[in-house]
């Protein structure tokens, strides 16, 4: 009887083995399910992060990139009227000098002119000598204001340069982005 109590035990233990070995299959077919499920999470949360860091790279790099071109254009600048100052003040120079030469000239051309007057033995004379050198004295005069005028020409067209070109640079860099 101790060998049927044995088997009967053994048979009504066999639904609950089963039950068991079942629970357990159902056990770790879901925490293999769950597994797999918070692998492809965590592989889209990575490809997602990955995805994120390249567009913040990205945005970096053209953030920088539009920082560089901006201290670009600002040492580009600063450059240009750099230049324009170093030809403007060269050109000032040579107008300076050239107007103190003509002012030295023109004290020599005055004594000249006051010594022929004093020079003078008639009223005729001293009428023809002063007209003689209001003449001269205008025409020179002509010929030093074209001189000087031709040299702030220049010196204006030279001064501009450096910044018309910069102008230039700048609206054909900033054209780019918008026809773009």
């Amino acid at each position: 009887m101790a060998t049927a109590k044995k088997k009967t035990a053994a048979k009504a233990a066999e639904p609950v083995g089963a039950a068991m070995a079942a629970g357990q299959e159902t056990l770790e077919t879901v925490v293999n399910a769950g597994a797999e499920a918070a692998s492809q999470g965590v592989e889209k949360a990575v490809a997602m992060s990955q995805e994120n860091v390249a567009a913040a790279i990205q945005a970096g790099a053209e953030a920088f990139k539009g920082y560089e071109d901006a201290v670009g254009y600002g040492k580009d600048s600063v450059d240009a009227v750099m230049k324009f100052n170093a030809v403007f003040v060269k050109g000032v120079e040579d107008i300076n000098q050239a107007l103190f030469g003509l002012a030295q000239a023109s004290l020599d051309d005055g004594a000249a002119a006051t010594k022929k007057i004093l020079g003078c033995k008639t009223v005729a004379d001293v009428i023809d000598a002063q007209a003689e050198v209001a003449r001269a004295g205008y025409a020179k005069a002509v010929e030093d204001g074209r001189r000087i005028a031709d040299m702030s020409v220049k010196v204006a067209e030279e001064a501009a340069q450096p910044l018309a070109q910069q102008v230039s640079a700048t609206v054909e860099r900033f054209s780019k982005p918008i026809a773009a």
